[in-house]
């Protein structure tokens, strides 16, 4: 057995650098990390703090923080390449003790000076002789000791953690994992260890420390996708937030993480030229084509026997080599890591790309991982390795959901080939359908029946259009032929599926998405039902998930939204069970949770879902973001957000234009956007949005989206204040949901009418139809469409509330509304109501209104004068409002002023302003 030899302590005079024994001055923007208190706070004293992340991940910062934070009392040794001589360790390790807490060890002190000592240990002993057995707890932190080389150091680490008082705990920060027998004391549960993924910002820290360094505003969005990016890697956030000037240029710089920096390629060179051997960088750049990797996949694609000592090697030097699980047995890189060692193979002309990407797909199905296999057929190029995978996985892919992948697979092989292939036309067909391409659907299947035709016999030829006649369905739905759509669905439900079994499936969903559309709501959920038994029995996760959300969708309809709720729960469950929170799906179901959150006014639940869709649908691509940003610019105006909203508006605008969407989407969208302009007096792009808005029909507004579509041209004529034109519509539409059940779109009817016949001045009929929506709210749970009114809700319900026509529920939920209203914060300059005489008293009622609109009191006409002139119109746009003439504009105003003492227009602006903010309740 080996000798450690061991290093004499030399006595002598030492100086002594400040800066060393002192921790860090905080940075200008500190994030107080309470996350960590309950870990520093332990009931159970241990012997070692282990704080082990590669560099930038605030190790110093955040131990410095915490303690000082929580008054801990910390003696701190910051090391460097210096301090692998024995002595010095030693010299600084007691002066460190005795500065932070006087009188622990000067005999110690004294020793080294005077006559030295043996060895380290020799010197660990007469220390710990010397500490008191008992007193206040003492962190000792030695900072950056992965620049520790020296074994006798390390031996002595072992002696001081064998042997320390209870109240001392060492704290070790470090990027690399410390010889000093770290699993022992791990087994022995007398060690805390604080990770890179415990290190990393979240969500909540990143939004935080962007506040106080950023001028400008960004989304929750924005910085959650930076922090998914980064994994929260705090230098990382640091730069970012220091090269991005503006919230364009922060969210390229997000973007372009995903291809690397080369701020951060500058930083990963640094790292690898320093530590790295050829052998070992050979490994890194073979295997950073995986996503994840195992001793057996480096092995496969590196070509290294010795796979598992070359991760231990790189995760020993502090590389962005993360594991994925407490087994140490699959890692990853971090991605930054991995764009880097990407970038480094690409210019590589020692690899062969293509034959690693062949090496990985063969790997992976030796391990059965189909998805894998495909993914790197494909980066391969590998035509035959890819028809292979999808005729024998092909159809596993389908009923999980995984578009994305088929399409990379299938975009990757020549047609004639997909045409030879009932199954592969099938999928063509489907991943075309799902990205609304439905031109190409029927280029597809009919190239591939010309082709089928030559040797196929009449059965299979049957069997094969009955399965297409499954995806023209869809199509028909898609393009709003629900006849056709029925017919085809008929036809594919005639015959068991060979090549595709889930056609039968999406056939009977299809009959209940007609159903649905044409008003049937009853037997459509019927039909949904069905569907999800009939997916549950095939294993067809997509399907049930789809079944559910048309199930949740229907209920939304018929004004049932707790049990929609209660749909989208069980439909969560699926997913959990099934293991399915990769799918693409999910997207649908987060949304449609999102739009009942935003009704229910439960704001942050509705963020928080719309931002998991977009997590989800990340790889996908932006476009497929419109009704996550719908939702996320419905929150923003909510909370009166005003900058944030207008920014997800434009993104809104922008996806619309560049790309074809169902009339579901488009009409959400649009719905969105008018709340916007109406609420900021953006006449202009109402006006221009209704000579391109998507054309309406009243008879055959049967469903929710084809209600919203008509509804938004009413809403629009209705800012612009051309009530008679929003009339004949909405009456329209509420005959026609009245008759097939749409509850939620009753609802939102009624409260645009009640909003109609108040700027008709139909005070009754206004205040029918009020009443009506807030029957009807208490089983939709609708609040959010309340506030879409803007602030003259609030007169509204004053006025019923006043004539005593509401009680009960109705008349608690009338008070919630106003109280909600009255918090929300109106985008435009100007405050537009039109008043009544209930209102008008209720104002004069207050005692902190002004003497003189007591004593003087206005009629109703100037108080609808004194609001048009606070909303920033001339006399002749008020008499043109009003419909009377100028010259009696003009008589109103003058006898205002004088009534009110007024000498100024500018004075009867501010008076107005004073007036109408106390009916909002500001």
């Amino acid at each position: 057995m080996a000798v450690m030899m061991t290093t004499t302590i030399e006595p002598g005079q030492r100086t002594y650098i400040s800066a060393k024994t002192l921790p860090p001055q905080a940075p200008a923007a500190l994030i107080a990390r309470e996350k960590f208190n309950d870990l520093l706070h332990e009931t159970d004293p241990v012997s070692l703090l282990l704080m082990q992340a590669p560099a930038g991940y605030g190790k110093t910062t955040t131990l410095a923080e915490r303690l000082a934070a929580l008054g801990a009392q910390a003696a701190w040794y910051r090391l460097d390449d210096q301090d692998n001589d024995a002595a010095q360790f030693a010299a600084y390790l007691a002066h460190a003790l005795e500065i932070n807490r006087p009188g622990t060890c000067p005999a110690t002190l004294r020793q080294l000076a005077e006559t030295g000592f043996d060895n380290l240990q020799a010197f660990l002993t007469d220390l710990l002789a010397e500490m008191p057995l008992d007193a206040d707890p003492l962190y000792l932190v030695l900072d950056d000791f992965h620049l520790i080389k020296d074994p006798e150091i390390h031996e002595a680490i072992r002696f001081l953690l064998r042997h320390q008082p209870g109240y001392l705990t060492l704290a070790i920060l470090t990027r690399t994992v410390p010889p000093i027998g770290v699993a022992q004391l791990r087994m022995q549960g007398r060690m805390l260890e604080i990770s890179s993924r415990d290190l990393g910002f979240d969500a909540d820290e990143a939004q935080t420390y962007f506040e106080t360094r950023l001028t400008y505003e960004v989304s929750r969005e924005s910085i959650e996708r930076a922090v998914r990016r980064v994994e929260g890697w705090v230098s990382a956030l640091q730069l970012l937030a220091a090269s991005a000037s503006t919230s364009v240029a922060f969210n390229d710089m997000v973007a372009q993480f995903e291809e690397g920096n080369q701020y951060v390629f500058d930083y990963f060179d640094e790292l690898v030229g320093r530590s790295l051997d050829e052998s070992a960088l050979g490994f890194l750049l073979r295997t950073c084509i995986l996503d994840r990797f195992n001793a057996f996949m480096a092995m496969r694609v590196a070509g290294h026997q010795d796979g598992q000592a070359l991760l231990n090697q790189l995760i020993n030097h502090g590389f962005f080599v993360i594991p994925l699980d407490s087994s140490g047995l699959w890692f990853r890189y971090h991605p930054l890591f991995s764009a880097y060692l990407r970038h480094l193979l690409a210019c590589s002309a020692q690899e062969n790309v293509a034959i690693l990407h062949q090496k990985a797909s063969d790997a992976w199905l030796e391990q059965n991982q189909p998805e894998e296999a495909a993914r790197h057929a494909v980066k391969a190029c590998d035509p035959t390795r890819i028809v292979r995978i999808l005729m024998d996985y092909g159809r596993a892919f389908f009923t999980e959901g995984q578009f994305s992948l088929l399409q990379q697979c299938l975009d990757a092989l020549d047609p004639s080939t997909i045409a030879d292939e009932p199954m592969l036309t099938l999928l063509r067909a489907w991943v075309a359908q799902g990205q609304y391409k439905f031109d190409e659907v029927e280029q597809w299947l009919a190239a591939a029946e010309a082709k089928l035709k030559e040797h196929l016999d009449d059965a299979d030829l049957r069997s094969v259009r009955c399965e297409f006649s499954a995806v023209r369905a869809q199509v028909a739905m898609n393009f709003g032929d629900s006849h056709s759509a029925l017919g085809l669905a008929t036809d594919a439900m005639e015959q068991e599926a060979r090549f595709l079994p889930t056609s039968k499936v999406a056939a009977a969903s299809v009959m209940g998405e007609a159903l649905f559309v044409e008003g049937h709501l009853k037997e459509a959920l019927a039909r949904m039902q069905e569907t999800e038994t009939l997916a549950r029995a095939h294993g067809a996760h997509q399907n049930v998930l789809w079944a559910l959300c048309q199930q949740s969708e229907i209920s939304v309809a018929m004004g049932l939204l707790q049990k929609a709720y209660n749909v989208q729960e069980r439909a969560f469950q699926y997913a959990e069970e099934n293991h399915l929170d990769h799918l693409p799906i999910l997207e649908f179901l987060y949304r449609i949770r999102s739009q009942i959150m935003w009704e229910w006014h439960h704001l942050e639940n509705a963020e928080r879902c719309a931002l998991q869709g977009i997590e989800i649908l990340e790889a996908q691509g932006e476009r497929w973001y419109l009704q996550s940003y719908t939702s996320l610019a419905k929150v923003a105006q909510a909370r009166g957000r005003q900058t944030l909203c207008a920014d997800y508006i434009q993104k809104i605008q922008k996806m619309l234009a560049s790309g074809e969407y169902h009339i579901d989407w488009v009409a959400n969208s649009h719905a969105t956007m008018l709340s916007f302009w109406d609420a900021v007096r953006d006449r202009e792009a109402i006006q221009r949005w209704l000579t391109a808005a998507p054309e309406y029909t009243i008879d055959d507004a049967t469903n929710h989206f084809l209600q919203c579509n008509a509804r938004n041209w009413a809403r629009a004529y209705l800012s612009l204040e051309q009530p008679e034109k929003a009339q004949p519509i909405l009456e329209g539409l509420q005959a026609v949901a009245e008759r097939v059940g749409l509850q939620t779109d009753l609802n939102r009817n009624h409260i645009a009418l009640a909003h109609l016949h108040w700027q008709l001045e139909d005070r009754e009929k206004a205040l029918y139809h009020m009443r009506e929506a807030l029957q009807l709210a208490s089983t939709t749970g609708a609040v959010g469409s309340f506030l879409r009114l803007g602030k003259v809700l609030i007169v509204v319900l004053k006025a019923l509330i006043n004539d005593s026509l509401i009680d009960g529920m109705e008349l608690q939920r009338a008070e919630r509304l106003i109280q909600l209203s009255q918090q929300q914060r109106d985008f435009s300059r100007a405050i537009r109501i039109s008043l009544d005489e209930a209102i008008i008293q209720d104002i004069i009622d207050r005692p902190d209104v002004p003497e003189l609109i007591r004593t003087s009191p206005l009629t109703r006409r100037e108080w609808q004068i004194l609001s048009l002139i606070h909303a920033g119109l001339s006399n002749d746009q008020i008499a043109e409002h009003l419909k009377v003439a100028a010259t009696t504009v003009k008589t109103h105003i003058r006898s205002l002023y004088q009534k009110q003492n007024i000498a100024h227009r500018s004075e009867a602006i501010e008076l107005a302003r004073d007036l109408l903010s106390k009916i909002q309740g500001e």
